[in-house]
């Protein structure tokens, strides 16, 4: 890869990894209690839940809370902190993984490229705030995809198919 291809993937892999403001990520978390059924609950320990939610939720890229708390949101309950962390930190450990292995010198993508699978990104980054992610699938990076296995381990069962 390129010296300049390099910076410009580093660059948007590190915007990528921007989380939602925190405007941005209570009103979605109102949609969700809106869209969802839960347990009554006085106001102050709703707000308390949605507080925390908010904290747990900036630790993570802003593209990926929009499309796991889209994804939640189509079930019937509130879902569990557990539900969200679990969809959540594949996609997140991935990127910094991605992010990691451009930072170091001499690191070879030929390599990189080739161990991860190649499947197009399914939503759009946060509006605005980034360019694209289209750039890295185009070298055969997908932030989106979870590591692949390791050499031995029994592969596990993708989620998608």
């Amino acid at each position: 890869m390129p010296p300049a291809q390099r910076a410009e993937a580093i660059r948007t892999l590190r915007l990528s990894l921007a989380p939602l403001s925190r405007s941005q990520t209570m009103r979605e978390l109102l949609r969700l209690k809106v869209k969802t059924g839960s347990r009554n609950m006085d106001a102050q320990t709703l707000e308390l839940q949605l507080e925390v939610y908010a904290d747990e939720l900036a630790r993570f890229p802003a593209d990926c809370v929009l499309q796991v708390l889209g994804e939640v949101g189509r079930g019937k309950w509130w879902p569990d902190w557990g539900e969200i962390e679990r969809r959540l930190t594949p996609l997140e450990t991935t990127r910094r993984r991605i992010l990691r292995a451009l930072e170091k010198p001499g690191y070879p993508t030929v390599a990189l490229t080739a161990s991860l699978p190649k499947t197009a990104v399914t939503d759009p980054p946060a509006r605005g705030e980034i360019r694209s992610l289209g750039m890295l699938t185009e070298q055969g990076l997908d932030p989106l995809r979870r590591p692949p296995d390791k050499p031995g381990a029994k592969p596990k069962p993708d989620p998608e198919t």
